[in-house]
């Protein structure tokens, strides 16, 4: 705690521009004891921490990184450890749902569960009055479906809708989205049950601190959301027109590019008009292309899904079937992977995103990294740090979700303008910024 404390102090001295010895003389204490503080000899004092928050501008929640509860790398979460977390959810006094915990990581965005619908409906009705929905949440969800289950929610129009699901089949829900799970009835009677994989993307508890601070009525001004091609491209141009506080009128003049002749095309502007513009404005042409309209329901039945053969067709050691991703998460990405013999092979994945593993078959096989070999049981769970080496051994079938956390996108262009050397520094920085 006292080192990750340090690092964290040192960088706020560094940003505001203070020197140990003009730190200490702020907060009242001795250069010895804030020099102790930023070689991690000593814990942080909260009456001090509380005294720096007054009088700097800064908040509690600076000081404080995040801990690694991972070993070498990942972290298991048995069948036995779900077991113990068994907990029945009622609706309407009733039993609705029996929930267990999976693998989670405090450094990770994912917060996943084994849902077993306790609910069996005789219809395909989404009015059936059994089925009770939720408010929606705030965590996107992928879900992979198991045995017979129903799939009810309430579109942006507020009907009703249903989906039949089997063994296989996945689903993306976006956040806010009403939704329920039921069982149908069957000869087995076999209760369906869902690995409900929740997480964050962009919008994580940092974005919601700054929103809320923010307030409602300055920050829905942020929004950009449209039906229509050109009036997202037009919101995102005014975006960087009034961060040069730059008219249309202005822009034109000045640049000699007529934004009328762009947008009576009605549709997404060129390339070239794009970074025609780009270049005027001294930003990357990405920042002007819109994204594409937002997907809030998207269904996939396993039969529809892409399957390859990995490393190649002929030299197949896995076999991957591609499950439910939307384009609004690029770095989003749900798989199936069976392997496909029990013989040892050098084939090793080296994946850039945090990845959760959930043992969806019925045999053993084993996680093996440059560190460690785990065994991986039916109904384990396992999560793996991003750009691990690893390879999976012995016939088995993984569930696999990977999501890109905080580095993909313009934070991972971000930290590629820094040299090895200096991202090094911006991990373990304990310099101040001069002698």
């Amino acid at each position: 705690m006292s080192n990750l404390f340090a690092l964290k102090f040192r960088k706020i001295l560094n940003d505001l521009k203070r020197r140990p010895q003009d730190a200490a003389q702020e907060l009242n204490i001795s250069n010895e004891k804030i020099n102790k503080i930023l070689s991690g000899k000593i814990s942080p004092d909260f009456k001090l921490l509380k005294k720096a928050t007054k009088i700097w501008p800064i908040n509690f929640n600076d000081f404080f990184g995040i801990e690694d509860d991972t070993r070498n790398n990942y972290k298991i979460f048995t069948k036995a450890d779900s077991d113990k977390t068994t907990r029945i959810m009622e609706r309407n006094d009733k039993p609705y749902y029996k929930y267990k915990d999976t693998v989670m990581s405090k450094i990770s965005p994912f917060r996943p569960e084994w849902i077993e619908e306790l609910v069996v409906v005789n219809d395909n009705n989404p009015d059936n009055p059994n089925v009770i929905f939720n408010n929606g949440h705030f965590l996107h969800q992928f879900t992979y479906f198991v045995g017979p289950v129903n799939f009810y929610y309430i579109d942006e129009s507020g009907e009703k809708k249903l989906e039949e699901m089997n063994t296989g089949d996945s689903m993306y829900i976006s956040p806010y989205t009403p939704h329920s799970f039921t069982t149908r009835k069957n000869n087995e009677n076999k209760l369906g049950l869902i690995l409900a994989l929740t997480y964050t993307d962009k919008i994580d508890n940092e974005v919601l601190n700054e929103l809320s601070v923010i307030g409602y009525e300055l920050a829905k001004k942020y929004l950009v959301n449209s039906n229509n091609e050109i009036e997202r491209f037009k919101k995102i141009l005014q975006y960087y027109l009034n961060l040069s506080s730059l008219t249309e009128e202005n822009f034109e003049k000045i640049n000699n590019i007529s934004l009328k002749k762009i947008y009576n095309t009605n549709t997404t502007p060129s390339l070239e008009d794009l970074e025609k513009i780009a270049i005027a404005l001294n930003i990357n042409l990405k920042d002007l292309i819109p994204n594409k309209k937002s997907i809030k329901v998207k269904i996939k039945k396993y039969e529809k899904n892409l399957k390859w053969n990995y490393p190649s067709e002929n030299n197949c050691i896995y076999k991957f079937v591609e499950l439910t991703n939307v384009n609004q998460l690029p770095s989003s990405k749900a798989l199936e992977l069976s392997v496909t013999f029990n013989e040892d092979h050098d084939n090793f994945l080296e994946v850039p995103a945090h990845q959760y593993l959930y043992n969806i078959g019925e045999t053993d096989c084993f996680l093996e990294t440059e560190k460690i070999k785990q065994k991986f049981s039916p109904s384990d769970s396992i999560y793996l740090k991003p750009n691990v080496k690893h390879k999976f051994l012995r016939k088995c079938k993984i569930l696999i979700l990977r999501i890109g956390g905080k580095i993909y996108g313009e934070t991972l262009f971000h930290i590629s303008s820094l040299t090895k050397k200096n991202l090094e520094r911006l991990i373990n920085d304990i310099k101040p910024w001069f002698n």
